[in-house]
Order: structure tokens, then C-alpha cells, then sequence
């Protein structure tokens, strides 16, 4: 049971029906009149897909909303030394990220900019010289 409540965070109620809807799998072992059980953590998810005679992949549904994937997005693929593939989603420039929020709308001219600074500056001067805010 010290494995469930380790896995869940503590003891709940239902516990291993829970456990068992997110795919653990369980054995138990009988000591005396007590039952331990041991919870083994699903194995990771993997996803088939099939390659076009262009040399084209879908990508499964799953993967793309893991990986919050959407069109125009780039992955890269890494080979390791024992023949694997990793597929991760290359990081974005600082410069892929220029022009996305659009132009802000003015919501004061300049005149009233150049005004409310020059309030500012004489309230900051008459606070400084008398302590007394105008």
C-alpha cells in the first residue's frame, strides 16, 4: 500500500480504481492475513505512424497535443548512436516572435504626453521643495 500512497502523493479512497484507469498495473502478495500490493507504472505511450512514398508523416493526434503542435510549427529530428529517433520541437528565434501582437492603438497624442510628463515634473519639483503635494 506504501507504493500507491507514494504514487498518488497519500492515501485516498479508491485509490487503486484510480490507478488503474491511468494505467497502472498491480500484483499482490499475501503475507499472513495481510495483502501488499505493488503498483507498476504504465509503460511510456508510443504512436505509430506510416511513412508516404513522398516520405511524408502524419503526425498522431495524441503527439500534437502533447507537444501543443500546430501548422507552420517546426521539429527537429535527432539520431542517437544506437539507431533511435527523438523528435522535439525546435526552439523558436526571438526574431519568429516579431510582429504577432500587432500595432497598439494611440490612446493619447503627443501633446497630451509632452503635457502630462511637464505635470509630472512640476509636481515631482513642488513635492521636493515644499514636501506638500500640489
Amino acid at each position: 500500500m506504501a507504493e500507491i500512497i507514494a504514487a498518488t502523493g497519500g492515501p485516498q479512497y479508491n485509490v487503486m480504481s484510480k490507478l488503474k484507469g491511468r494505467g497502472y498495473r498491480f500484483h499482490d502478495v499475501k503475507e499472513g492475513r495481510a495483502t501488499r500490493y505493488f503498483a507498476t507504472p504504465p509503460a511510456a505511450p508510443s504512436f505509430e505512424a506510416t511513412v508516404t512514398s513522398k516520405g511524408q508523416v502524419t503526425i498522431p493526434q495524441e503527439v500534437r497535443e502533447k507537444l501543443r503542435l500546430r501548422s507552420g510549427h517546426k521539429l527537429r529530428f535527432t539520431i542517437e548512436g544506437n539507431g533511435r529517433a527523438v523528435i522535439t520541437q525546435a526552439a523558436s528565434r526571438l526574431s519568429d516572435l516579431a510582429g504577432i501582437l500587432g500595432k497598439p492603438k494611440r490612446t493619447a497624442t503627443l501633446e497630451q504626453m509632452d503635457e502630462a510628463i511637464h505635470n509630472a515634473a512640476v509636481e515631482r519639483y513642488l513635492r521636493a521643495v515644499s514636501g506638500k503635494k500640489r
